[in-house]
Parts: C-alpha cells; structure tokens; sequence
C-alpha cells in the first residue's frame, strides 16, 4: 500500500537522511556499535542475511529506540520522525483491526493499537546502503528479497533511484 500525505513530512525525512547519511559515513558509527542484548546502535555490513539465502545483506543500519543509545546530535529528529510513524501506525493498526474478520479480530487479547501503545519493542530502523564497489562476495545483495516478521512496517519514500 501507498500513502500519499502522510502526516511525516518530507522535509523532516529529507533531515533524516541526511542527518544519517553523514553518520553512516563517519567513523563515530563505531561508538555505538549494537548491544548484542538490548540489539539497540549501529549494525555494520555482513550481520544479516534474508531467510533462506546464505549471503549476508551489503546494507548497515542502526537501531532506534527511545529508551536506547542514539548520538545526542541525531536525537531531536529521529525522536520526532518516531513518534509521528507510531501515531501513524496506531491509525494503520485501528483501519486493519476495523476491517479483519470477526471470527480473527475476536481473539485479539487487546485492540491492535494497544499493543504498540508504550512498547519497548517497536524500534526504528536507520537503514544505509553502502554503495558496491565491485569487491563484494559474488552474489551479494543490498537486501535479498524477504518478508517482514512485524506486523506492520512503514518505510518513507526512497532518496536514490534504484
């Protein structure tokens, strides 16, 4: 599904990526290299792979979370895109819920948006394509194709052409 008029403007995204892209280029990415238990910060190249395919994603990317580690100097804008993408997911979540089956929505143990509500668990993805150079392990991908394991992802308009 596309959403055109988002209540996420694009110049906050626009801010986003830029902000990011000079981060994903610095050498202080390492500073906040992730927390293998808490799985907040920086994630280099070659930690994941798609389901299914034994070549490790050419991508690196940092995971936000309110509660977690983030660069004092990126804070106020991730912080901001964050809660505009919950409240829009909060909205997605109640369209889905108002339109699924009786016969499934009645064993939700909570309403959908609910779930969400507070959750240390909903984090937001920085993703960074690094571009190829040429070196990489033949058949190595961006991203291979896979499936989400959320419920829901929203991802904002891309700032390269393919």
């Amino acid at each position: 599904m596309c959403i055109r008029d988002s209540p996420i403007h694009s110049d906050l995204v626009d801010c986003v990526y830029r902000e990011w892209e000079s981060f994903f280029q610095s050498e202080k990415k390492h500073d906040y290299l992730f927390d293998p238990i808490k799985q907040d910060g920086y994630f280099p190249t070659g930690i994941e792979n798609a389901k299914g395919y034994p070549i490790k994603d050419h991508k690196e990317f940092y995971h936000f979370y309110p509660w977690g580690r983030c660069p004092s100097s990126l804070r106020q804008e991730l912080q901001a895109y964050f809660e505009l993408a919950s409240a829009l997911a909060s909205e997605l979540l109640d369209w889905i819920q108002q339109h699924t089956p009786d016969d499934i929505s009645g064993g939700y143990s909570e309403s959908l948006s609910d779930m969400i509500v507070d959750s240390r668990e909903t984090l937001l993805r920085v993703l960074h394509y690094p571009h190829l150079t040429g070196h990489e392990p033949t058949g190595a991908l961006r991203a291979a194709a896979h499936e989400d394991i959320n419920l829901l992802t929203i991802l904002p308009s891309s700032n390269q052409s393919v």
